[in-house]
């Protein structure tokens, strides 16, 4: 005598199973943009020029996920909310120290800290850890 099996719920599995996987590969990405970040801001800091002190301390690094639009934002910038003790103003210097003036040459920390790990980046998009 035949038998028939019917499943039902398998559309819904599917999604479900592309929907993890989906967010262990943002885990990971995630996880490999932070660490790479991380060593590009601990490099600008060992190699920025220091007389306070004020704009190593204002390097820093963010990571803002967005799940629900399957993004991730990692920065590293420099500047902003650490207050100068010489002047008492915010550091909003750090473009010129990193490009230059008319009156001061470039002294660059965060471009030479991106190129020493740029190429680790696509790294994570082939499937390997950093």
């Amino acid at each position: 005598m035949p038998m028939t099996l019917k499943v039902y719920g398998t559309n819904k599995l599917m999604a479900r199973l592309a929907e993890l996987r989906t967010i262990r590969l943002m885990k990971r990405t995630e996880d490999n943009m932070k660490a790479t970040a991380e060593k590009i801001r601990d490099d600008a800091k060992a190699i920025v020029p220091v007389d306070t002190g004020s704009l190593k301390t204002s390097i820093r690094l963010q990571v803002r996920p967005r799940p629900s639009a399957h993004k991730i934002n990692v920065s590293v910038s420099a500047g902003g909310y650490v207050t100068n003790p010489k002047t008492g103003l915010k550091v909003n210097y750090a473009s010129f120290v990193e490009y230059g003036t008319r009156k001061m040459a470039p002294r660059p920390y965060m471009r030479p800290a991106i190129e020493k790990h740029k190429a680790e980046l696509p790294k994570m998009y082939r499937g390997r850890r950093i």
